[in-house]
């Protein structure tokens, strides 16, 4: 990608068909934390004198409270408004900052000056939108891992994506989700965000559940004579194996979607009509079964979701049951 400066550049030109003459300035009298974090400049745009200040490298996006507290800052300093050139920032954050007040360029994305230039082509979510009622499969994952495999408290966003295996621009997303649904907070440590959760352990499970959602989004019958990873045991197949209950005639698997497609494709495993003619039975997942759970089977708590609907009394009994075992 290029360098932040070149794509200010670029994205101007393309807009304006102006070219702009960045001009340093002295930062020395700003805080120390301004210094690190800001390459400031000064330009002209439209015959107007403007303040830029562009983001180094290796700084997670901040909040927009915490971007509008910089420019305050900067602003103070240089006695006029000082508008932010940022490589990455979320929708979410994008349009509170708008609300805000705040000037901001996105190269390549979004520009907001008020009574400069703004140039708003993405679509937006309406200010008011009200957060998400479930969680996003991404974001429930990462809960389930806080939950159950390691806590992610206190560890840089660049760190929990590489553990929960996503992109560092989706974990920014899952973020924002998070914090818009109270689950937890971003604080700034060094260069890095991290998370804090409202809670631990199971009161956390308690408060996060109704907004979970079963990871199943849709069942297959399958031809498979011998399945393997990265296929889990799931559904009551699983649940026979850490509660007392009975398992269905047929063995469950899941899959995420991607993984049984291509197997399917490749013949590893055929589809059917009906249970009659299988061998196992399918569940393909909406996030990867594996990430969370063992070399055998999905994680308790995952399990729990995609049972919790059951009529059958005996199956809620065991997932009471399944939840207690749990060591939060």
């Amino acid at each position: 990608m290029l360098p932040l400066k070149q794509r200010l550049l670029d994205h101007i030109a393309s807009i304006s068909s102006e070219h702009l003459d960045l001009v340093p300035e002295a930062a020395s009298a700003l805080p120390l934390f301004l210094r690190e974090r800001y390459a400031i400049f000064s330009t002209q745009l439209f015959g107007r004198r403007l303040m830029l200040a562009l983001e180094t490298k290796d700084w997670e996006s901040g909040s927009p409270g915490e971007y509008g507290k910089h420019e305050e800052a900067l602003k103070l300093r240089f006695g006029q408004a000082v508008v932010l050139v940022l490589p990455f920032l979320p929708s979410y954050a994008r349009n509170r900052m708008i609300q805000m007040g705040i000037p901001f360029i996105v190269p390549g994305s979004q520009v907001f000056m008020p009574n400069t230039v703004i140039d708003l082509r993405e679509h937006y979510p309406c200010p008011n939108a009200k957060r998400r009622e479930k969680l996003s499969p991404a974001a429930q994952c990462t809960v389930l891992y806080h939950l159950l495999r390691r806590s992610i408290a206190g560890v840089s966003l660049k760190e929990v994506a590489q553990k929960v295996q996503y992109t560092p621009m989706m974990l920014t997303k899952v973020k924002d989700e998070l914090e818009a649904a109270d689950i937890c907070k971003s604080i700034r440590q060094g260069r890095s965000l991290v998370l804090e959760f409202t809670a631990a352990g199971r009161p956390l499970w308690e408060q996060v559940q109704p907004q979970l959602t079963s990871p199943v989004k849709k069942t297959r019958w399958v031809r498979w004579d011998r399945p393997a990873a990265p296929a889990l045991l799931a559904g009551m197949s699983a649940l026979s194996r850490r509660t007392m209950i009975t398992a269905d005639r047929l063995p469950t698997y899941a899959l995420p979607l991607a993984v049984f497609q291509n197997f399917l494709e490749r013949g590893v495993c055929t589809g059917c009509r009906d249970a009659e003619h299988a061998t196992v039975r399918i569940e393909v997942w909406s996030y990867p079964p594996d990430r969370l759970g063992d070399l055998e089977m999905v994680d308790p708590l995952s399990l729990f979701l995609s049972l919790r609907d059951s009529p059958d009394e005996r199956v809620q009994q065991q997932l009471e049951h399944l939840i207690s075992e749990v060591k939060w």
